[in-house]
């Protein structure tokens, strides 16, 4: 595994990229404007689409410290309100749990609402993080932004992905 210095990534531009579509998935999430379901859901999926090519771009850093610095509580429960109501019937899917396993092959109901809602906690967290501005939370978080996305959401965003996609084709056909 090759590591780029902390400062070497935080002035990257693909670091800039991905920390500005993070902000701004969350504001999307946190929003409480009203919005038609299935305009929200082509947000999710640019948005989406624009967040995982950022993510790959990400660089690993050599995690020198291991703190997890306090930070501003988030109303999780209210912003999980507000993702369901922005979702409305376009909830529930269909998928497999390892799709490239042949041993997999039974099928498993995926939530929308627990895909975006996963993603959003990583990445809020991760920016408080960020924006605490010292050496060690700036660190911790951009460590934290690339394995949260090689270990978790990653596979949220691609489930996701595929759900915004058949919900829209429905729509719109």
């Amino acid at each position: 595994m090759k590591y780029v210095p902390l400062v070497e990534m935080l002035g990257s531009e693909s670091f800039q990229r991905f920390t500005t579509l993070s902000r701004h998935y969350c504001l999307l999430i946190e929003s409480k404007e009203p919005v038609v379901p299935e305009a929200f859901l082509k947000q999710m999926q640019q948005v989406l689409l624009d967040l995982y090519s950022a993510a790959l771009k990400l660089e690993w850093i050599d995690l020198q410290t291991n703190v997890e610095p306090e930070v501003p509580k988030t109303n999780l429960p209210l912003i999980l309100r507000v993702i369901e109501g922005k979702l409305a019937a376009y909830r529930y899917y269909w998928s497999v749990f390892d799709p490239v396993s042949m041993d997999d092959i039974e099928p498993s109901c995926g939530d929308l609402h627990d895909d975006l809602g996963d993603i959003y906690k990583e990445l809020k967290y991760s920016l408080l993080v960020f924006d605490l501005q010292t050496a060690d939370s700036q660190e911790n978080a951009a460590w934290q932004f690339k394995n949260d996305f090689v270990s978790h959401w990653s596979d949220h965003c691609i489930n996701a992905l595929r759900a915004l996609h058949f919900f829209i084709q429905k729509v719109e056909n």
